[in-house]
């Protein structure tokens, strides 16, 4: 980077970048961020001042006023603003670090995975019609969060609505992007019930008012994933690309490993442990759902198929940047896990309609071969 891109980036980030980049140059490293800790009370209470006189009468204690919301839709939106010019200013330098560095959770080894796999311009945003969704938090929870929804224009010109989460260690602490999925095109976001403040209503990860518990949502998910419309749960959730598409592409790919590799094949989904499950609850009554999946699939010899033993399989190219051409050869086990980040709507409890998987992103983040 010459002086000039330098100098220009400099200002830039010392004008828009300084809430996000505040913590992120410390070590970015990691490609996973840690799951979210338990609420916890505030810090301290406030010390009452000596009196300034002793009276036989006692005096008044004043009601406390009401602490407002750790997060405010004003500051969420200042956020959000902040985040989406940053955001723009480190890809059109090419600062990597820094691009990392306004991440977390599943979105980290996701940003990773697309700084290594293309080239940087295609990675180029513009952004418009932003849109922030605050749940109230009490002052002194951890982390805390909210959602939000743009229109993200890539270098080609194509545009599609993404929907984001966004969460910090508390107070004083930078924003960063929890999680990051694509509407399917046609797809629209459902309308999330807002009180006459504007803010939205979380749901706990248990919570029974809906046709899933968030907490639920995931392993039905991942059990649909691998078995399709034979499994136990298939009639819980709707059809589609990351459904039941996955347990036919298992399938389809099990069959040509054995066939044509000589090898077997495998594939599960499981939820992403380490990852947060953030949802609000929505107008029609049901839940609008984030969370993280993790896909592990192997190739590996079997015993009884002689012909696999260090025979040559072509490498996904999702997963060429980990993988070389020496890799080609599984002697062993090939191993490649995705790390897949989606938002679903829940119809309310009293609904026969499916959980409705709405927009989805993801990537190949981790590989091996032996």
């Amino acid at each position: 980077m010459d002086g000039i891109v330098r100098n220009a980036l400099a200002h830039a980030v010392a004008r828009v970048a300084a809430p996000f980049l505040a913590l992120g140059l410390l070590g970015v490293a990691g490609c996973s961020g840690a799951g979210p800790a338990e609420p916890g009370e505030p810090a301290g209470t406030v010390s009452p001042s000596p009196a300034a006189a002793v009276s036989s009468v006692p005096a008044a204690t004043p009601s406390p006023s009401p602490q407002p919301p750790a997060v405010t839709p004003d500051e969420a939106r200042e956020a959000l603003d902040t985040f989406l010019a940053t955001d723009r200013v480190v890809r059109a330098a090419q600062a990597d670090r820094w691009t990392l560095s306004l991440t977390r959770d599943g979105r980290r080894p996701i940003t990773v995975a697309q700084l290594h796999s293309r080239s940087a311009k295609a990675f180029r945003y513009t952004w418009r019609h932003p849109e922030v969704f605050v749940p109230r938090q009490r002052p002194g929870g951890s982390p805390q969060w909210f959602a939000a929804t743009a229109e993200r224009r890539d270098a080609s010109g194509r545009s599609r609505i993404v929907m984001l989460t966004f969460a910090r260690a508390g107070a004083g602490s930078p924003w960063q992007n929890s999680s990051e999925s694509l509407l399917y095109e046609g797809e629209e976001p459902p309308e999330v019930a807002v009180d006459e403040e504007g803010y939205a209503t979380a749901l706990d990860p248990r919570d029974q008012s809906v046709a899933v518990s968030p907490n639920l949502l995931g392993p039905l998910h991942a059990t649909v994933a691998e078995e399709g419309s034979k499994g136990f749960a298939s009639a819980l959730i709707a059809a589609g690309p990351h459904t039941t598409g996955f347990s036919a592409d298992i399938e389809a790919t099990r069959q040509e490993a054995q066939g044509r590799d000589c090898m077997s094949y495998n594939s599960i989904f499981a939820v992403g442990t380490n990852y947060p499950i953030y949802s609000l609850r929505t107008a029609d009554g049901g839940a609008l759902v984030f969370y993280t999946l993790v896909r592990t699939s192997t190739w590996s010899t079997d015993p009884g198929l002689k012909c696999g033993k260090g025979r040559p399989v072509e490498i996904p190219r999702e997963a060429r940047w980990l993988l070389t051409t020496e890799d080609v050869q599984i002697y062993g086990k090939r191993r490649i896990q995705e790390t897949q980040q989606y938002v679903t709507a829940v119809p309310p409890k009293t609904s026969t309609a499916p959980v409705h998987v709405i927009g989805y992103e993801g990537a190949v983040t981790e590989a091996s071969n032996s």
